[in-house]
């Protein structure tokens, strides 16, 4: 019987063997697409409709980074040398045999898979391989994470340096050092995306590039960028809220309320964004005043927003936070409430900034909350919501970042959820 069931398990090794490699060892024509018609044009869309979202006023800034960063994080995943290396540039490119990969399913495929089988059994080994992937799903950024990052982003360098580079790879290189930190170079790869096109979401990249560099404050040079910017989409919310903190700290403070007061009222549906607003304005009038300047009341230069119904999906989040773990955070650090897939794209469905201070609270999250057109909480049936504090205030998770979170498995029927944020992301 032993003899039987080896015998058959051999022919079935063997077979799908042959069917495995007989592909690998004949020169077949690539009918891949070329990375930049495939990655980046990925790239390009997402960006697209999340610059349409925020210009239109359905996001906030703040959010529209934090949508922004997943997704060049997401591209910087999909996009390592060896992948391109090996991509199809040209439509009907011949690929070379590989009797190396041939060779190397063979012998190790088989072997790999006997060895599963023997030591797990084909039922334990697809069960725990799904718990890991859900376990994977839930996981917070960790400092191999922010390694990875860094490795891809020196090899993107290093292609831009010997084959030059595109608009969107000088873009996609400064949002990557940005994401590490790394301002003065963020800046100047920014610099030399606005060089080959002078796009005016590219300016205010810079523009906020130098400022982070220059300890949050922007510069004389960003100024300018900033103003090319307004002059070129007089319109965008986002090119607005910019053109009013840059002139705000360059003391122009008519300009401030000029350009913020012009900010529409999708744009400040969220109370804090709305709150940010009121506050530059109102400083900007206080200073006005002392100068002797006769300014209009507040409420004429920016009347309330009127408030409309929430529709769709919305998920009330108590937060609290474990005493022992509050007293390592200062009061203005950043707390991120968050709803992501539970199985499906990391972007997050639904963002809520605060600060320690607030805690505990009852954050809303929302539909209105979307950062692209059907990646809301409507989209999905199981969601994670996580609670994060950071003293860095990074939108990833990072090392000594401390976060809780509750897996809700009907989106539908959720009404609040209560998290504690007690444990430690390492």
């Amino acid at each position: 019987m032993n003899i039987m069931f080896w015998a058959l398990m051999l022919i079935m090794l063997l077979v799908a063997v042959v069917i495995l490699i007989y592909p690998l060892l004949r020169v077949r024509s690539s009918t891949s697409i070329a990375y930049k018609d495939s990655n980046l044009g990925l790239y390009e869309d997402k960006v697209a409709e999340l610059e349409a979202d925020l210009g239109e006023g359905r996001i906030d800034h703040e959010r529209y980074q934090l949508a922004r960063q997943e997704i060049d994080r997401e591209l910087l995943q999909d996009v390592p040398e060896e992948s391109r290396d090996t991509a199809g540039f040209h439509y009907g490119h011949q690929v070379k045999r590989q009797p190396g990969v041939a060779m190397l399913v063979s012998v190790f495929l088989p072997a790999m898979a006997l060895l599963v089988y023997m030591q797990l059994g084909m039922h334990a080994a697809s069960e725990q391989g799904a718990t890991q992937q859900a376990q994977t799903q839930t996981q917070p950024q960790t400092a191999q994470d922010v390694g990875s990052i860094e490795d891809m982003t020196r090899q993107l360098a290093e292609r831009i340096n010997t084959n030059g580079g595109t608009v969107e790879e000088w873009a996609m290189l400064g949002r990557a050092y940005k994401h590490l930190k790394k301002y003065q170079l963020s800046a100047e790869a920014f610099a030399k995306a606005v060089e080959i096109s002078q796009n005016p979401q590219l300016m205010l990249e810079q523009a906020e590039a130098m400022a982070l560099a220059n300890n949050q404050r922007f510069t004389p040079e960003s100024l300018v960028l900033i103003r090319r910017a307004l002059e070129m989409s007089p319109d965008n919310a986002n090119v607005l809220w910019f053109a009013g903190v840059a002139e705000f700290q360059a003391g122009n403070y008519r300009d401030t309320i000029a350009h913020l007061s012009r900010l529409p009222d999708e744009a400040r549906k969220e109370p804090d964004v709305d709150h940010s607003i009121r506050l530059y304005i109102e400083k900007a009038r206080e200073a006005l005043i002392a100068q002797g300047e006769s300014v209009p009341s507040m409420d004429e230069i920016l009347p309330p927003v009127a408030e409309t119904a929430t529709s769709g999906a919305s998920i009330k989040v108590s937060v609290n936070i474990n005493q022992d773990v509050r007293e390592k955070f200062g009061a203005a650090d950043s707390v991120f409430v968050y709803a992501k897939a539970a199985s499906g794209p990391k972007m997050p469905l639904a963002v809520q900034k605060i600060s320690l201070a607030e805690l505990p609270a009852i954050v809303l999250l929302d539909d209105s909350m979307a950062m692209m057109e059907g990646m809301n909480l409507s989209s999905f049936d199981s969601v994670i919501i996580s609670a994060r504090i950071t003293k860095t205030g990074s939108a990833m998770a990072q090392a000594g970042d401390y976060i809780g979170e509750y897996r809700v498995d009907d989106v539908a029927q959720a009404s609040q959820v209560d998290i504690e944020i007690n444990t430690l992301v390492q």
